[in-house]
Formats: C-alpha cells, sequence, structure tokens
C-alpha cells in the first residue's frame, strides 16, 4: 500500500484562494448586516456586488501565491498534500483559475437587476460555493470529495430558490434539493461500498486495493459488491452532472433560478463535478473499467464502467437535443442543451480511459470545459438582460435584437455556433478532439467506440436547429418584443463579450492552452492509469505497472531473492522513460 504522505504546514499556502475566498463570504455578510442594512436594495446590490468582485480578484491574485513565496517545484505540489487528501498541483491551480474567472462574471451578472432582497446572503452563497468547487477539484479521498460535493451543492440550492417573488424559483429549487438530497445518500451507500472492498478512502490506495496485482482482470464480471457500488456513485455523479436519466431536476431547477446561479450550477458546478468524476473513474476504479485477457487485449464487451458509461452518454447528448428541439423559453432550452452537452463531455471521458495518449484526451475534456463553460456564461447573461427589461426570458422576447444591437447579435451568434460545434471556433476544436480520440483506431485491440462518435456527431448537427432558432430570431424576426429591451448594462455586455472573445481566441488559437492542459498537470487524472490492466497491447510509452503490489503465496518466500534469477508468470511491458512504480 502507498505510504501516506505527512502534512507539511508550509502547505497551506496553497490553500490561500480557498482561505480568500470563505472569509471574505463572512466578511460580506457582516457589511451587509453590520452597515447597509438601511440602504435601499439597488444601492446594497451595486455594493456588495463590488465587494465581491474584489473578494474574488484577491482569490484570482491567491492562486499564484505558491510560486511567489517560492513554495516548492511542480512535482512537489503535484504530489497529493494533507495526508494525502488534497491535491495542490498544476491541475487544482488551473481549475482554481477557471472557477474564479467564471465566479467573477457570475458576480458582474448578477448585478443587473433586483431579483432579490438578501443581496448579503446571495453574494456569500455564490463565493461559499466556489470554495466547495475548488476542493472537489483538489479531492484526493472519498470522504473530502462527498464533503465538499455537498458543501457545493447546499450553496446552490440555497441559491436556485432566491427568487422569491416568482413560483417557478420555489419549484425548482425544491426539485434541485429533492433529487440531490436521495441522490447524495445512493452515493454516498457507493462510497462506503468501496471503502469496505478496498480498506482504504484514498483513491490511490483503492486503484491499488482493485488491481489486485494480477495480470488478467474481468472488470465487474462476477463482483456483484463493485457493480452495486459503480451504480451508486455514477447516481450521484450523473445528477451533479445532469446526465440521464439523472437529469429530471435540470429543466425546472434552470428555468426557475435567477440567470446567474443558473449560470453558475450549468458551469462552475459542472466543471468541478467533472473533474471528480474523471479523478474517481480514471485514478480509483480504474481496474473495473473493462476486462482484459491474460495477454492485455481489451475486452470490449466485458462487464465494466466503460460500457455503462457509453450507454449513458449516448443517451444524455439524444435526449438533450431532441428534447431541446421542443422548448420556446431560453433558459430551458439551455437547460436541455447543457444535459446535451453532459454527453459529448462523458464520451471525452471514455476516450481518456482507452486511448493511446491518455494525457491528450484527458486534455481534450479540460479544453471542452472551458470552451462550454464560457459559451454557456455568455448566453445565460443574455437571458439576465430580458429578465431586466422584458420580465420573461422567452426565445421569442430576442426578436430584433440583432438590429438593436448588432455588437451584442454577433457576439451572442458566436456564442451559439460555437456551442454547436462549427469551425473556427473553440467549440469545434474542443468537439474535433474528444470525438478524434474516441473514434482512434491506430492501435489493433483498442476498444473503439466509432457508434458513439457517430452519434456524436448527428446529434451535434440535431442541436443546430434549435441554436440557430434564436440567431433566426434576433436577426430576421420583427423586433415588436425587443423595443422593450434596454441599453445593455456592462453587467450583461462585459460576460458576453468577455466569453465570445475566449470561443474566438482559443477557435483560431487553442495552443497556448493546450499545452498548459497538456503535460504533468493532469497527473492526478493519469495516475490511476498504472493500476489496472492495459486496455492496450504492449506499446512504446506506455504507463509500467506498479511492481510494489503484494505478491500472492505462490510467489512469497522468506529470502530475497535475485531479480535476475526470478521468471515472471507473464510477459512484462517495457517500463516508458522515466516512469517509476508508485
Amino acid at each position: 500500500m502507498p505510504e501516506i504522505p505527512r502534512m507539511n504546514p508550509s502547505d497551506f499556502i496553497v490553500l490561500a484562494p480557498k482561505i480568500v475566498l470563505a472569509v471574505w463570504g463572512l466578511l460580506v455578510l457582516t457589511v451587509d448586516f453590520a452597515l447597509l442594512r438601511r440602504r435601499a436594495t439597488t444601492a446594497r446590490r451595486q455594493i456588495l456586488g463590488a465587494l465581491s468582485l474584489v473578494g474574488g480578484a484577491l482569490a484570482l491574485l491567491a492562486v499564484g501565491a505558491p510560486g511567489w513565496v517560492g513554495y516548492g517545484s511542480a512535482a512537489r505540489r503535484s504530489a497529493p498534500m494533507f495526508f494525502g487528501t488534497l491535491d495542490g498541483g498544476l491541475l487544482s491551480e488551473g481549475m482554481d483559475t477557471l472557477l474564479l474567472v467564471l465566479l467573477l462574471l457570475v458576480v458582474v451578472m448578477s448585478m443587473t437587476w433586483n431579483f432579490t432582497e438578501h443581496w448579503g446572503e446571495y453574494f456569500a452563497l455564490l463565493l461559499w460555493s466556489t470554495v466547495g468547487m475548488m476542493f472537489l477539484v483538489a479531492a484526493e479521498e472519498l470522504l473530502i470529495l462527498f464533503l465538499t460535493l455537498e458543501m457545493m451543492t447546499i450553496c446552490l440550492y440555497l441559491a436556485a430558490a432566491f427568487e422569491k417573488g416568482k413560483r417557478r424559483s420555489a419549484e425548482g429549487g425544491l426539485k434541485y434539493f429533492v433529487y440531490g438530497s436521495v441522490s447524495s445518500a445512493l452515493f454516498l451507500f457507493g462510497l462506503s461500498l468501496i471503502y469496505g472492498m478496498a480498506g482504504s478512502t484514498r483513491f490511490s490506495a483503492i486503484g491499488v486495493a482493485l488491481f489486485g496485482g494480477g495480470a488478467a482482470n474481468n472488470g465487474l464480471s462476477g463482483n456483484v459488491a463493485g457493480a452495486t457500488a459503480l451504480l451508486l456513485i455514477l447516481v450521484g455523479f450523473g445528477f451533479k452532472i445532469a446526465a440521464v436519466p439523472f437529469h429530471q431536476w435540470a429543466p425546472d431547477a434552470y428555468e426557475g433560478a435567477p440567470a446567474p446561479v443558473t449560470a453558475w450550477i450549468a458551469t462552475g458546478s459542472k466543471v468541478a463535478s467533472v473533474v471528480a468524476l474523471m479523478k474517481v473513474l480514471l485514478h480509483a476504479l480504474g481496474p473495473w473499467s473493462s476486462g482484459v485477457d491474460a495477454q492485455g487485449a481489451a475486452q470490449s464487451l466485458s462487464p465494466g464502467w466503460i460500457g455503462l458509461l457509453a450507454v449513458i452518454a449516448a443517451a444524455t447528448m439524444t435526449f438533450g437535443n431532441f428534447a431541446a428541439l421542443a422548448q420556446r423559453n431560453l433558459k430551458r432550452m439551455l437547460a436541455y442543451s447543457s444535459i446535451s452537452h453532459a454527453g459529448y463531455i462523458l464520451v471525452g471521458v471514455l476516450a481518456a480511459a482507452v486511448s493511446v495518449d491518455h494525457a491528450g484526451a484527458v486534455a481534450a475534456v479540460l479544453f471542452y470545459l472551458v470552451v462550454y463553460s464560457f459559451s454557456t456564461i455568455g448566453a445565460f447573461a443574455a437571458a439576465a438582460w430580458l429578465a431586466r427589461d422584458v420580465g420573461s426570458d422567452d426565445i421569442d422576447d430576442l426578436n430584433g435584437l440583432g438590429r438593436r444591437s448588432p455588437l451584442l447579435g454577433v457576439c451572442l451568434t458566436l456564442l451559439m455556433l460555437s456551442l454547436i460545434g462549427m469551425p473556427p471556433l473553440a467549440g469545434f476544436v474542443g468537439k474535433f478532439m474528444m470525438f478524434g480520440e474516441a473514434l482512434d483506431a491506430r492501435v489493433p485491440g483498442r476498444v473503439s467506440f466509432l457508434w458513439l462518435g457517430a452519434l456524436g456527431l448527428f446529434n451535434s448537427v440535431v442541436s443546430a436547429f434549435y441554436y440557430v432558432r434564436v440567431l433566426k430570431a434576433m436577426f430576421l424576426r420583427d423586433p415588436k418584443r425587443a423595443s422593450a429591451l434596454g441599453p445593455a448594462p456592462a453587467s450583461v455586455w462585459v460576460p458576453i463579450v468577455a466569453s465570445t472573445l475566449v470561443v474566438v481566441g482559443f477557435g483560431l488559437q487553442a495552443t497556448p492552452l493546450l499545452g498548459r492542459l497538456v503535460g504533468p498537470g493532469n497527473t492526478p487524472l493519469l495516475a490511476g492509469l498504472e493500476h489496472r490492466p492495459p486496455v492496450l497491447p504492449a506499446r512504446q510509452g506506455a504507463a509500467q505497472l506498479p511492481t510494489d503490489l503484494p505478491d500472492s503465496d505462490d510467489n512469497a518466500s522468506p529470502t530475497p531473492t535475485p531479480t535476475t534469477t526470478t521468471t515472471p508468470p507473464e510477459p512484462t511491458p517495457p517500463p516508458a522513460s522515466g516512469a517509476k512504480a508508485p
């Protein structure tokens, strides 16, 4: 069993962004209760929003604190800290940066109109939910994973029902809470089963324990407890990312919640949950991905989470796109769009599990998460604009927007086209990379997802029909209802323009972002691939299987045996350059 890392007091510098946000949430509440209670609602919204922006900016600066104080190397910070429970490496830094930038855009969007009187509580919940997301991304242990997942979700339960003047807000928040409570209970039960079988809560130890040291693996064949645990864990994660059939809460919660909260659920929550899902599946449950024979050839039809996740991905993207075709409400349409994009992302997760280039496949998923998040933030900013000036968020309310505000109309057009996956925008680059990894058949014996990639391309074509409906309303319809829209405030056009710059910039030049995502930064997502039988034949650059696993009784010896006289039962793939046993 791998040694448990010890805690170093200097490791707390890595937690600086999270500490800043947690304390700043308390500061926002204190200022609201002590100084601003007698102020007008609009004044409180502006002051507390500006204060929250300052806190988010300070946390963003604190992400670079380890480098400023010369704290350790990137390799040292990539190792789990705090007794092996948290990762403080490049992956966490990159995801923290993304979450904090998205938070700033959501806070700006929240300053558009008065949808609540409880502004101190609202902004504090946004800050604290971000803390939960950042810890969730860094989690390397089951208990931390569950606690941070619930910290994030409970804050979102409350924020979703903040628009008390509308009945659908309370209804959406209640559905979100009820479905979330049930899924959390099932998720915790699944985690307890994993702990019972592995004897540890740390991802690395779970991967080694489930691997068992055998050269051949049958996935989940005959493992009823393991299959039950896997199903329960997928229920929990399926709810968080709104995957079919755990999506029922999403349309009502998205439509009922204030537009900034909906944007935060659709982006920040999904980003953190997908990264956690990849850690659990690739890092801890890698041995249960699929069965392989004694020669290491993949058994694509064997029981394992790869087959199950492929079915969920297919159902998710197909249902989400076809359900969105019938929607007339902008937020509800974006809810089903979010469901379909969860299916696309799951295709990328599957590709990361079987790809020849694991690091590149993981980077493709992370790249798509970045692009999807900014595109969705910009789309929901338009919904916030409609809520402020029109009082509703139907697609027809956008009629004539392209003539009234040409710049914002063009920006929204680019965001919709990026969500479709049209070149040369970043959405196309992300889909091309993920589906390309899923369709890659360069190595004989590799699990193929040709049918899943073809289904994803078909669904991308279907999605064009409902995204183009937004463009039709903005540019081709008579601007009768658009006359109610006033000039776009900074809280609307800043998120829209910023998101457009991201999807256009990374579409034309994706190398800078991909260069940061590929490499040692995603080590926590790849570490578990060492602790499972290979799904590919031996190849140059394959990860070396661990050599410190417990020997069987037949090979045990009371005295050390020279390695030159030991004959392994099966041929061992050559180790990669620089690879080492955990």
